[in-house]
């Protein structure tokens, strides 16, 4: 731990045994808080950035990964460093007991095959959630080679104005609809999906992928809205810079919290001057966290 000078001088004037007696007493707070903070079932949730749009999310005993396994920045966006991916690889805590992965779309600053079958065969308890084209492509990438692995892969087959679809597993509840690929006619061929994910009954997050940011559209899905409220929403950055952008996410969505994602490798390092400059909050450093508990009280179910 690094000290400023004031903090050197204080503990150098208050001599080792005063010092010793701080070091006990605050020690002996710490564990008798920390034990209250266990009895009052306070959890660990919280949002992790690995890169692009790729987040880990962790609440009250569960965790899910979205757009985490990519390989191409198309010039632009940040991959995932080789220090986290080592540690997605191999289960290493915080990456560790992962329930469930959820993919988008098929594009490769959002998924490429190699990757993601690499890590669903390292971790064999994750599930993977994905659109139609994700899952076509990893059936190509094993030939009808791995069938145990494509049990655990679930193809979510939806449009534009299909009803939502829902999954269960154990501690999550998992709701989804199609909304169109940001970009217009020339990215109307490229399924996106928005999961809307509950962890423990407690956190609920969204994830946008690379969603439009669009009234009428989203005005459309507003009972699926309305179903379950969100405590933090996942979203492409550009939904801070476009006012319709902004409309949706305050008349629609309504989450309590908004994360930009999708943001530039340029804001790498510059994350205060870019969330200024939008006015809302980025994810820019692969490894950053936000904590979350406090957005659904804290506190985990029995």
């Amino acid at each position: 731990v690094r000290h400023g000078p004031a903090v050197k001088e204080s503990i150098r004037r208050a001599g080792v045994p005063e010092l010793m007696k701080a070091i006990f007493v605050t020690s002996l707070w710490l564990l008798l808080a920390g034990a209250g903070t266990a009895s009052a079932h306070e959890p660990s949730a919280e949002g992790r950035y690995l890169g692009n749009e790729g987040i880990l999310v962790t609440a009250c005993g569960s965790k899910i990964l979205f757009d985490a396994f990519y390989e191409d920045s198309y010039g632009q966006y940040l991959l995932v460093p080789d220090r986290i991916r080592a540690g997605l690889m191999a289960g290493e805590p915080p990456y560790d007991d992962v329930d469930a992965l959820f993919v988008s779309h098929v594009h490769g600053d959002h998924f490429s095959p190699a990757p993601t079958l690499a890590y669903l065969r390292a971790q064999p308890d994750v599930r993977l959630f994905g659109t139609s084209q994700v899952v076509a492509a990893l059936e190509t990438a094993t030939a009808g080679k791995d069938p145990g692995l494509m049990a655990r892969v679930t193809a979510i087959d939806a449009t534009p104005g299909d009803a939502a679809q829902t999954a269960k597993l154990e501690g999550l509840f998992v709701d989804v609809v199609a909304i169109p690929h940001a970009g217009g006619a020339r990215m109307a061929d490229i399924e996106n999906l928005a999961f809307r994910v509950t962890l423990s009954d407690s956190l609920t997050v969204l994830h946008l992928g690379d969603a439009v940011a669009d009234m009428q559209l989203f005005a459309a899905r507003q009972p699926h809205w309305d179903a379950r409220a969100v405590h933090v929403a996942f979203l492409p950055y550009w939904f801070f810079l476009q006012e319709e952008g902004r409309r949706v996410l305050q008349t629609h969505i309504r989450a309590d919290k908004s994360v930009g994602v999708h943001v530039p490798a340029a804001a790498l390092g510059q994350g205060d001057a870019w969330r200024e400059e939008v006015d809302g909050d980025l994810f820019t450093d692969p490894g950053e966290t936000r904590e979350l508990s406090a957005l659904f009280g804290g506190v985990c179910p029995d």
